[in-house]
């Protein structure tokens, strides 16, 4: 058992492709000028997100400083189609997996009947902070969670744990925050 985790927690540190690892000098760049935009205030009465969905910001009223907040857990903060505040990541209206399956019921079992892929890759929960995957055939498939300032991605082009920056880039959500 402790052989097949040690084994599960390298997988996941080489999920991302080449290229995406390749961005990773870039994207340094962007987490940067993300934490210079949010020491101002962007709205003097109103709450604004981060690229982290579990963070957001309100001015305070005394020196008109951002004030960082967090989700409650299973919420993300969601800003678009009408909506602004904490939501449950099962309500966004966007910014969702294409297949993502219900927290703590996973669709898919490890024993190989579904598809052979899902034994040996990880697949996505509604809440971006955690994922599944099944520690061998026949086995229950394990609920697991992002490092801290990470995300779930499961596209065509990418599968893993990715920044958040990336993670809004690849989950087409970048104008919902």
């Amino acid at each position: 058992m402790m052989t097949t985790m040690t084994t599960m927690m390298m997988m996941m540190t080489v999920l991302l492709p080449l290229p995406l690892q390749l961005q990773a000098a870039s994207m340094s760049h962007a987490n940067a000028s993300v934490a210079a935009a949010n020491r101002t205030c962007k709205h003097a009465t109103n709450m604004w997100g981060d690229p982290n969905p579990n963070i957001f910001y309100v001015c305070t009223a005394a020196d008109q400083t951002p004030l960082q907040l967090h989700c409650p857990q299973g919420r993300g903060f969601f800003n678009g189609l009408g909506h602004r505040g904490c939501l449950p990541f099962d309500q966004w209206p966007a910014c969702r997996s294409l297949n993502p399956t219900p927290p703590l019921s996973p669709a898919v079992d490890c024993d190989g009947s579904k598809t052979a892929k899902t034994i040996h890759q990880p697949w996505a929960t509604l809440d971006p902070n955690q994922f599944y995957m099944c520690p061998g055939v026949n086995a229950t498939p394990l609920l697991l969670s992002c490092a801290p300032g990470k995300g779930f991605v499961q596209t065509s082009q990418s599968v893993g744990c990715a920044d958040w920056p990336h993670w809004r880039r690849q989950m087409q959500c970048e104008s919902y925050f």
